[in-house]
């Protein structure tokens, strides 16, 4: 079943990607002879670097990692490392990893400040397939020797532990099927359980978002939206809030709600009047090109009224600029 899972996701990727690969492709040997090259000499070819891997898939990236160990005996990553600086520098050190291992590392960066990193964690509970999660949750334990589970919930405290422990734990059942009468019902507790405001651990709500699947939860929304007027999240804002726990729980909600949606606001938050997020640009870029960004990208549009391609070129400049325009599938 789960390889059944994989395959259909793996078809959906491939109609969702930003990134271009060329129909002629150099060998992996190649391809770690010119990086060796664009290293050498006064300073980096940092076009160079873009050029190749910006445009190869994640496959052919594992094997230009593979290559260029071999033939150099000193890992693609760490020399990346020394050559780069900057927002390029941690953009390419995200991008080359597997992607699963890319979660994996910037999941465990989130975990050393998660009271402000907590969005983190929650896309990558909320946005994955359960086979997906699976999969990040399984290269995490094989890089640190520990469970996710064990870091968020060492990292958070309180009702945010409690939420992004259920959230990381759960494997949902991830297909189209509904019940009805559990929806009204789950509306009517969510509701009861919203009621409440901060003086409530929420443990209703949270046993929602962290059991049910994606379309359930789609149809319980809906149900307390007809019932109430108002969407979960805006029913969350009521009240004050010194814990800032309810923007935690609403986060959640947005982003098993409607995922396209979601990264779409996080990318316009990111390109704000008030300056330039990169750290959330080039997560969302970096993690998503390969997978649903073209989606993403048809929100953006929708949302902002204005292409991401042309946003991001207003809000970056330089090597970063190059790279994360290419990612997005508009080469500079």
């Amino acid at each position: 079943m789960r390889a059944h899972e994989n395959q259909i996701c793996r078809r959906r990727t491939r109609a969702m990607t930003t990134i271009t690969v060329p129909q002629v492709v150099p060998s992996p040997v190649e391809d770690a002879e010119a990086l060796m090259k664009a290293f050498q000499g006064w300073g980096t070819d940092e076009q160079a670097v873009i050029y190749i891997l910006a445009h190869r898939d994640a496959a052919q990236r594992k094997l230009i990692r593979q290559a260029y160990e071999e033939k150099y005996n000193e890992l693609l990553t760490d020399r990346l490392q020394s050559e780069l600086s900057g927002d390029l520098q941690t953009a390419m050190g995200y991008w080359v990893l597997d992607p699963t291992e890319r979660q994996a590392v910037i999941a465990n960066a989130a975990t050393k400040c998660i009271d402000e990193e907590y969005p983190v964690i929650v896309e990558i509970a909320c946005a994955n397939s359960p086979a997906e999660l699976l999969e990040v949750k399984q290269a995490y334990h094989a890089i640190y020797k520990r469970s996710l589970e064990e870091d968020v919930a060492a990292g958070a405290t309180g009702n945010l532990r409690n939420l992004l422990v259920a959230l990381v734990s759960t494997y949902r059942y991830d297909g189209d099927e509904v019940n009805g009468g559990l929806a009204r019902s789950e509306a009517k507790i969510i509701q009861a359980d919203v009621k409440n405001g901060v003086t409530a651990d929420h443990g209703e709500l949270i046993r929602v978002l962290g059991t049910r699947s994606r379309a359930q939860l789609g149809a319980t929304f809906n149900c307390f939206r007809d019932e109430h007027g108002t969407t979960v999240t805006k029913a969350l804002l009521h009240g004050s809030d010194p814990t800032g726990y309810a923007r935690v729980l609403r986060t959640a909600a947005r982003c098993i709600a409607d995922t396209d949606k979601y990264f779409a606001k996080v990318l316009r938050n990111a390109m704000h009047k008030s300056g330039t997020d990169e750290e959330s640009l080039l997560r969302v870029v970096v993690m998503h090109a390969e997978k649903d960004l073209r989606a993403i990208k048809d929100e953006f549009h929708r949302r902002a009224s204005v292409a991401l391609e042309q946003a991001i070129a207003k809000e970056t400049s330089g090597d970063f600029k190059t790279f994360i325009m290419a990612l997005v599938g508009t080469s500079q």
